[in-house]
């Protein structure tokens, strides 16, 4: 009888001291999945504030060949202060460098309802005036949280 009671003794101990372990492996489980959870939920926060779109008239879209100048008026038109230094122009498809960008009213922030005027230079592609192009705009914010917002819209523009 004696022993009957010690083993279930000790058996009481090791249920509680794993259920102590699980509950904390648990506890570690569940904080780590709730820090992800708030990251996703910051990006999308981040990500709807972040809106720009094409500025003046999509069918006259300056295009000067020789000097492979595609001018885009693009506007901040999210919550967020966009970045300059991260956009990115697609082309019909093909990548393209963005050799200039500048705020129109000289600003140093490009704040909602700012327009920044980019030049851009498709290459490997051939266009002339008359043409209508697909292009394809992604912009960033500065950091919101700790965390940047990405936006991308397309236009079809004809170029003059």
């Amino acid at each position: 009888m004696a022993d009957g009671g010690a083993s279930e003794l000790i058996m009481l101990i090791s249920g509680l001291l794993v259920a102590g372990i699980v509950t904390t492996l648990l506890i570690a489980s569940w904080g780590g999945l709730a820090t992800t959870v708030e990251t996703a939920q910051t990006q999308v926060e981040a990500n709807s504030k972040t809106r720009a779109a094409l500025a003046g008239d999509p069918m006259q879209v300056s295009w000067n060949q020789t000097s492979c100048n595609l001018t885009l008026q693009i506007q901040n038109t999210g919550n967020l202060e966009l970045t300059r230094d991260n956009l990115g122009v697609i082309v019909n498809g093909t990548g393209s460098t963005i050799t200039q960008t500048q705020l129109l009213d000289n600003s140093s922030v490009w704040v909602s309802g700012e327009v920044a005027e980019l030049y851009v230079c498709p290459t490997g592609i051939t266009m002339t005036a008359g043409q209508e192009i697909i292009v394809t705009v992604v912009v960033q914010s500065e950091p919101y949280q700790g965390i940047s917002g990405q936006h991308s819209f397309s236009e079809v523009v004809r170029l003059v």
